[in-house]
């Protein structure tokens, strides 16, 4: 087997989506497979490029959004990387929903046509049990954001978001790191002049401090009392 190819199939065994995936599955799969390349600030306004593929993430970010064209206003619903996958609504044939992507980086994935993914999920019901675990966690993920986005304030929205991409061991921001304050803005439903409000307070406060984009925890305690306020 080509080293590329081999490596390849070994990324996707890594993916927790085929973990329990045989090699003879993943190289079928990966057959059918190719790869692609998105330059950062890619946006997907037409349908028509993701309701026929079924796309895994390899490498960069990806986001997910919902824009009211009335209202000019988006409000980011996901921000996926590696392994993660996109869309799966297509794929189970659920209803229909008005989702937009936007490259944040260059971004490298694999596409599957879609028509030939469920006829191979039908002989590999791994994946089929995996995926919906997969949607479980998202769909939770929405649940949360549509319960603070109600009941907590701007300022207790922005500390959740911080310590929910705080590497534990490292301490150190992730996924969300190096975003523009208009994307954070977006992550918690908000507006720029908001957020930036606010970030400012927690500055002054001693908790984060920003270079370049970067944002630094540098209290984790004063910010945990944020979202007990």
């Amino acid at each position: 087997m080509h080293l590329n190819r081999y490596n390849d199939i070994k990324a996707l065994k890594e993916n927790p989506l085929f973990k329990d995936v045989s090699d003879e599955g993943l190289q079928e799969l990966f057959f059918h497979s190719k790869q692609k390349t998105w330059t950062k600030r890619i946006c997907f306004l037409d349908r028509s490029e993701t309701v026929n593929n079924f796309y895994i993430i390899t490498s960069g970010r990806l986001k997910v959004y919902f824009f009211n064209p009335k209202k000019d206003r988006k409000i980011t619903l996901f921000i996926l990387t590696q392994h993660d996958v996109f869309d799966l609504y297509n794929v189970f044939d659920w209803c229909h929903h008005e989702v937009y992507y936007e490259t944040l980086d260059d971004t490298e994935v694999f596409s599957i046509p879609i028509t030939f993914l469920k006829q191979w999920m039908q002989e590999h019901v791994a994946f089929y049990k995996n995926a919906l675990e997969y949607s479980m966690i998202k769909m939770k993920g929405l649940e949360d954001y549509v319960t603070s986005s109600n009941l907590d304030s701007t300022s207790t929205r922005l500390a959740k978001l911080l310590v929910e991409h705080t590497n534990e061991t490292t301490h150190k921001l992730e996924l969300i790191n190096g975003l523009p304050h208009k994307e954070l803005a977006q992550l918690i439903g908000t507006t720029r002049t908001v957020l930036n409000r606010h970030i400012q307070e927690f500055k002054e406060e001693g908790i984060i401090e920003i270079t370049n984009k970067n944002i630094k925890i540098l209290n984790m305690n004063l910010l945990l009392d944020r979202i007990k306020k």
